[in-house]
């Protein structure tokens, strides 16, 4: 299952290595593009093994899965980003993996960016406010308590196996069966924590979501979410996230302070590219 929006590179590149992984297992890929003007629906329509759902106005993520959803009765379901990149075999290795453990409804492999550095956001904690501040800010790097690096489970090896809150949905295959049982994804999460959201109810219905370092995929957007436009947009689903499964923590303070860091990273960004327009000060003669 992959969504596109205007991704017609990353998405020729991301279905050749697809596949590739027909050569040992047995898939049908399903795009959902959400009104795509370069040509997506067009480079994926190129494989006579994926399924073309052309959208009118872009739906969403969460939304665009569910749509997918619907329409394939395999056990097995791949949500997986158009800007990702499978090295031979990882699909098999991620379902035997999967078949090995019966109790686990989601199952994530180690991602890394282009330039092969880890992306600590496959394997995620709840996010606290404080959590989640630390990640973006990048004070998860310096501070080496356990609450500031909660987010990302910073304290442990990316090659440690571990049972972990939540995902990346740039590569989460789960059963399907227990995806249907927890109602898909949240619509109403339109950009980001839609993934959190399904993980924290996979868990709740009382299956496992399990991070298993045993292949390395490619994210070639896994370094691109710490700009503080995206910093912004994450930290505005913070608030409905934790109202909905910490409803005791999520206080109008919180929610107040939550809007405030959003506002405030998107005004750092204006000012940063304010002065990147006008160049460095003159110095005076």
């Amino acid at each position: 299952m992959i969504v596109t929006h205007e991704c017609a590179a990353h998405a020729a590149a991301c279905l050749r290595s697809l596949g590739a992984q027909r050569a040992d297992v047995a898939l049908c890929a399903w795009v959902v593009d959400n009104a795509s003007a370069d040509g997506t629906p067009d480079v994926a329509a190129a494989h006579p093994w994926a399924a073309v759902e052309r959208n009118d106005v872009n739906r969403g993520f969460a939304a665009a899965c569910n749509q997918g959803l619907r329409r394939g009765a395999a056990p097995f379901v791949l949500f997986l980003n158009p800007d990702t990149v499978l090295p031979p075999g990882a699909l098999r290795a991620c379902l035997a993996e999967l078949r090995r453990n019966p109790d686990v409804a989601a199952l994530g492999p180690r991602l890394v960016d282009a330039h092969g550095r880890f992306d600590p956001r496959c394997r995620r904690g709840f996010p606290t406010v404080w959590g989640a501040a630390c990640f973006l800010t990048g004070l998860d790097r310096v501070l080496p308590d356990r609450r500031s690096r909660s987010y990302t489970m910073g304290w442990l090896s990316s090659m440690r196996a571990t049972d972990v809150a939540a995902l990346s949905g740039a590569f989460m295959l789960c059963r399907r069966g227990a995806v249907e049982r927890a109602g898909g994804f949240d619509e109403r999460f339109f950009m980001y924590a839609e993934d959190i959201d399904l993980c924290v109810r996979l868990s709740g219905a009382g299956g496992r979501v399990r991070y298993w370092p045993g292949v390395d995929v490619v994210h070639v957007g896994g370094g691109s979410g710490r700009n503080a436009a995206s910093r912004a947009a994450f930290f505005r689903t913070m608030a409905p996230l934790i109202r909905r499964h910490r409803p005791g923590r999520a206080t109008p303070l919180v929610a107040a302070a939550v809007g405030v860091a959003a506002e405030a990273m998107l005004t750092m960004e204006r000012i940063a590219a304010a002065r990147t327009r006008k160049g460095p000060p003159r110095l005076p003669a």
